[in-house]
């Protein structure tokens, strides 16, 4: 199964995130967009017709309005879906989606955590943003893949709490140098060693075919590319 995560900002870079989505479309199982605001409803409804279409807004301030989108394959069978964090304030947003297999259903889910303060380090808000995801698939039997645009650092409390759960923490895992680019460096000289926003954690019983973060500017921030075992 392949699934791509991207902070997709509102498709501002129009043709090479159309030519990315319609490129990927292909053989993508699952795509999960956050900031899927301004062209990109448009664009994924013309690229993306044999995809379920999974959508959630939560206005919490001005610069944290979070627009979540998750695109599912026609021929895959989903159980149900849903939101996470929705009614708590000063936190992001996630959706997810129960996916049934053979032996054990998977969830897959998709996060935006909160973007102020903008130095990315960790707020009493931030751990509690982790701990509730963490706590929401708890109790949920099969394998979990948690990923999107945490808008922390590496190090940070809030997502060391995921390894300390027992996920595997795939950019650390995998040695990923940076989730971001020029385009949001040049726009924001001061922030320009803000190397990192994005992630993907696993539980332990999901097997990694590949992960990639390629360098490519389809968005500020770079697709991360995952293939598991079905």
């Amino acid at each position: 199964m392949k699934i791509i995560y991207l902070n997709a900002w509102g498709a501002k870079v129009y043709t090479p995130i159309s030519e990315f989505t319609k490129k990927h479309a292909q053989d993508t199982d699952v795509f999960c967009f956050q900031e899927a605001y301004g062209s990109m409803p448009v664009l994924c409804d013309e690229l993306l017709t044999g995809y379920r279409k999974i959508t959630a807004h939560k206005y919490v301030s001005e610069p944290d309005d979070f627009y979540q989108a998750m695109y599912v394959r026609n021929d895959i069978d989903v159980v149900c879906s849903g939101e996470i964090l929705e009614d708590q304030d000063n936190v992001g947003l996630g959706i997810y989606v129960q996916i049934k297999q053979e032996h054990n259903d998977l969830y897959i889910c998709n996060i935006h955590g909160i973007s102020r303060p903008t130095d990315k380090q960790d707020t009493p808000e931030r751990l509690r943003q982790s701990q509730d995801v963490i706590n929401f698939f708890r109790d949920k039997e099969g394998p979990k893949v948690i990923g999107g645009d945490f808008n922390v650092f590496p190090s940070n409390p809030s997502i060391q709490l995921y390894p300390k759960s027992g996920y595997k923490d795939l950019i650390h895992d995998f040695k990923i140098t940076n989730t971001r680019n020029r385009l949001v460096w040049e726009r924001y000289p001061q922030n320009e060693k803000q190397y990192f926003s994005d992630y993907v954690f696993l539980s332990d019983d999901v097997e990694v075919d590949t992960f990639t973060v390629p360098d490519i500017e389809v968005s500020d921030h770079l697709p991360l590319i995952l293939e598991i075992a079905s």
